[in-house]
């Protein structure tokens, strides 16, 4: 199993072209989901990028992906064409165990099943998130429905959850982007400079993937970003401030983009964080962004994109001692329901939820 692992990382870089037939085809996803996956699972799928997954977990995962595939066909779809609305409905529709009776051998069993807990929706979530992106990289699917479908849920109370880091992952992440992060290329110096920008500001992940050079302000007092209106976040226009932390980095990235060195040709001039093609990176590369570094700090928490360091950067100036009304004029909203939620936080394994 380790050397499939092994094998794997060797495919990644070109060094092995022929290992590519591991991988189930376009047909086999299509007709045979389950006997893919089990391919897939066997030969390609690595715990942290190195190791093949355990006998336990692969068990495990044969029997959630099974779950979905069912799903997929009951539903007349396939895991080559479903969207984020069907990925949503299944994640939606996962029961848990009732204590009394062990299992569900029966519709009667499974009609009366308690609905499935967070960690539980997590691990689905995960695991086809996986299977996606390795879809998309084989040129499968054009799109990962999950991050789309992930964004749609709402906690089971009717609105949405709020999550944040606790303070000394928030200092460890920090201090990961500061002095560990590999800025040796161009684009590791744009995700690095736009993951301290999200966690130095506060602003939102859809903000920070569109920010234009004209938009910082650096010659003030209080170096800053101009926000611009969004009424689709119901955020209106405002100066965002930049924490002294992120301020010497982000500036240095906003110089560097001004002068134009490396970025892609098709690249606007303007644009602080272009992705490879050109345009602005996309609201789903942007959470890739803030997920990749939070699983290099080791921090899994049920909310792993930009909206968690948001949440985390509101706590940070509660605990510094600014009032709901101050931090909210930091994130430029009026609405403080999620602020007021953030001083009532404690903590739990995840991170942080409402108590």
């Amino acid at each position: 199993m380790a050397q499939q692992g092994q094998l794997f990382e060797e495919l990644d870089s070109g060094d092995e072209p022929g290992m590519v037939d591991l991988a189930p085809s376009r047909d086999d996803w299509l007709r045979l989901p389950a006997q893919a996956f089990e391919a897939w699972v066997l030969n390609i799928a690595t715990s942290d990028g190195k190791s093949a997954y355990s006998d336990q977990s692969i068990k495990q995962y044969r029997s959630m992906f099974n779950a979905f595939a069912r799903y997929l066909v009951e539903r007349r779809t396939t895991v080559l064409s479903v969207g984020p609305a069907g990925v949503r409905d299944f994640l939606a529709d996962l029961k848990g165990r009732d204590p009394g009776e062990p299992g569900v051998a029966s519709e009667e069993r499974k009609a009366k099943a308690h609905p499935a807990q967070r960690s539980t929706i997590k691990r689905h979530a995960d695991l086809i998130d996986d299977v996606m992106k390795h879809l998309v990289a084989r040129g499968y699917r054009k799109s990962n429905p999950v991050f789309d479908a992930t964004r749609q849920r709402v906690g089971r109370r009717g609105g949405p959850r709020t999550v944040c880091m606790p303070t000394e992952v928030d200092e460890r992440l920090q201090e990961y982007l500061l002095h560990e992060m590999d800025a040796s290329t161009w684009a590791h110096r744009r995700d690095r400079a736009l993951l301290l920008l999200l966690i130095g500001s506060g602003i939102t992940g859809g903000q920070a993937g569109r920010a234009r050079i004209s938009q910082f302000v650096f010659d003030d007092v209080v170096p800053s970003f101009d926000c611009i209106p969004d009424p689709d976040e119901e955020i209106g226009g405002y100066r965002a401030v930049l924490a002294p932390f992120c301020v010497e980095i982000v500036r240095q990235w906003v110089d560097e983009r001004a002068r134009g060195e490396g970025a892609p040709k098709a690249a606007e001039k303007d644009i602080v964080f272009p992705g490879r093609g050109g345009p602005a990176l996309s609201n789903v590369s942007v959470w890739q962004t803030v997920r990749a570094a939070l699983k290099a700090i080791g921090f899994h928490g049920d909310d792993m994109g930009p909206r968690v360091l948001r949440t985390t950067y509101a706590r940070r100036q509660l605990l510094a001692g600014a009032t709901i009304e101050e931090v909210a004029a930091l994130l430029g909203v009026e609405n403080t329901t999620i602020i007021k939620r953030l001083v009532r936080m404690t903590p739990t394994r995840s991170g942080y939820v409402p108590v």
